[in-house]
């Protein structure tokens, strides 16, 4: 994979899940809050691990952040789905594995600055 597919290729995994849950807002499928907290701490990480790269230091993508991506990937397409199929509320799954991605998204945001502030300013 070239230097611009690794940039982009995670990159456009996140524009599709966001946008995806942004149009999910109006019709009432998810959260505002819940959107606006997981697109901050995209934003956010994003923009951190961007300065640490610019002072020589690569920040890793960390399993939380994998597991993050997992959940937030299954909630919305459980969300988009929304109706029962096979007697299992797709809604419910939707909403459940949205409320353990919006987990793992605080904690792998929490990871991300802990990991930054220990890096550069520890020595």
């Amino acid at each position: 994979m070239t230097v611009v597919g690794k940039l982009l290729d995670p990159l456009a995994d996140k524009i599709l899940v966001i946008v995806t849950m942004i149009m999910l807002i109006p019709i009432g499928r998810i959260p505002a809050w819940v959107v606006m907290l997981i697109v901050v701490r995209e934003l956010a990480v994003t923009g951190l691990r961007s300065i640490a790269l610019a002072e020589g230091v690569v920040i890793q993508a960390s399993s939380l952040g994998k597991y993050k991506t997992v959940f937030q990937c299954s909630a919305t397409i459980a969300l988009c789905l929304h109706y029962e199929y096979l007697s299992i509320d797709l809604h419910a799954v939707g909403m459940a594995l949205l409320w353990i991605a919006l987990g793992f998204t605080v904690w792998s945001g929490w990871s991300y600055f802990r990991d930054f502030y220990r890096e550069l300013f520890s020595s």
